[in-house]
């Protein structure tokens, strides 16, 4: 099973180009018990499938930092928050076509 984003490698800017619903529909791969969420742990399977190297810390780090209702997991309000991060930190653009 291949567990990476469908994608568009984007050579302008050094990037790999996904939609929105692409990027939800990658990520719920990984919610093992499917409540709709993403917890600490199920971020850095995430992560650490699309081959980025993501200490199970900077995993903690990065959903406190997403998380903004402080329930301890990145829910469907706050995955703008996720996009940004993964813009920011896993070389993704989350495009809109």
């Amino acid at each position: 099973m291949d567990t990476r984003p469908k994608a568009i490698y984007c050579s302008t800017n050094d990037k790999i180009e996904v939609t929105f619903e692409e990027f939800k529909k990658w990520l719920k791969k990984f919610d093992k018990n499917k409540d709709g969420r993403i917890s600490q742990d199920e971020l850095w399977q995430a992560i650490r499938a699309n081959g980025v190297r993501f200490s199970w810390w900077k995993g903690r780090r990065a959903v406190k930092a997403i998380d903004t209702n402080s329930n301890g997991v990145v829910d469907e309000n706050e995955f703008g928050n996720l996009v940004e991060f993964a813009e920011k930190r896993l070389g993704l653009q989350i495009v809109s076509y």
